[in-house]
């Protein structure tokens, strides 16, 4: 349930920004919206420099010995370009009709999710800030019982848009603050649970290694997979040419020993979507959001981490 939030005058006015934004973006083709949207990414990176800084430190530690200061900064502007399409995509996602999602949306891995749901445990879809995540929504068109965990904007009106988009695919959106019931009683629906999962959770998350340093890593889809008993998957959104994506849902992460402590298998969970996380950011390094201080806490001790 979410929070009781006032509506204040400066919520309304940008809501109507966001309203206008919005209907411009919509009234563009989607090639001319994506190049904008591109376009406004580099500015933010070269001209404006909005945690150019972060960004680049980030990229240097992870593959320094691996590309000159120019690859770097060429990937980092793609990262950059990569947010600012996916942000227009997801503002049009009124104008995206179901021929366009079976024409422009696949999916590979399918049977992973079929799988699970097979179980009727319900299925527990992790995914990271990469490529365009927003289409992880389309999912539901494809038949598949979609309840999506949302993090709460501080402006409701804002945050009820932004629900109105995600929800037009028909799935179920659940606050991720507040009671997490609605998120158990659709796994024993034998739903898929959606979620978002890779960034900075303080010094309340699991410490897991996430591109060879020790990461604060949410600790939910971990305890619901071994609270529940659902099969926990890995799912990125991989970008393709002419606004094209693939739906990549990987393998399901193998259960730890059930004589574990549950502290340790919410940590073994962790690393393991982690550890798929890591794969295809080293694939494909502009789709990832470099921006995010991902590392921003660190471990009060040497963290154990799971292999």
């Amino acid at each position: 349930m979410s929070r009781n939030r006032k509506t204040t005058f400066q919520h309304r006015l940008e809501y109507g920004v966001a309203r206008a934004v919005q209907a411009i973006i919509c009234a563009l083709p989607a090639g001319a919206a994506r190049a904008v949207g591109g376009s406004l990414g580099s500015f933010a990176f070269t001209v404006l420099k909005l945690r150019r800084d972060v960004t680049m430190r980030h990229l240097e530690r992870v593959f320094g010995d691996r590309f000159d200061r120019g690859g770097l900064l060429a990937i980092a502007r793609e990262s950059y370009r990569n947010f600012g399409r996916m942000t227009f995509e997801y503002a049009r996602f009124p104008r995206l009709t179901e021929r366009d999602v079976e024409r422009l949306i696949t999916l590979t891995g399918g049977e992973h999710l079929d799988a699970a749901l097979a179980e009727g445990k319900g299925a527990i879809l992790v995914a990271g800030h990469f490529g365009n995540w927003e289409v992880l929504s389309t999912l539901a068109r494809r038949g598949y019982p979609l309840t999506l965990l949302v993090g709460e904007q501080h402006n409701i009106l804002v945050d009820g848009l932004m629900n109105r988009l995600r929800g037009r695919f028909g799935v179920e959106i659940v606050p991720v603050t507040g009671n997490l019931m609605g998120v158990l009683r659709a796994l024993r629906r034998n739903r898929v649970v959606a979620m978002l999962s890779d960034q900075d959770a303080g010094k309340k998350g699991v410490f897991v290694n996430f591109l060879g340093k020790p990461a604060s890593t949410p600790y939910g889809p971990g305890r619901m997979a071994a609270g529940t008993g659902a099969a926990l998957l890995p799912t990125s959104v991989v970008r393709g040419a002419a606004g094209a994506h693939e739906i990549v849902v990987s393998k399901a992460v193998a259960p730890p020993p059930e004589d574990l402590p549950l502290d340790e298998k919410v940590r073994i969970f962790t690393q393991g979507y982690t550890t798929e996380f890591e794969r295809l950011i080293r694939l494909h390094p502009d789709h990832y959001f470099w921006m995010h201080r991902r590392w921003k806490t660190s471990p009060r001790k040497a963290p154990r981490v799971a292999s």
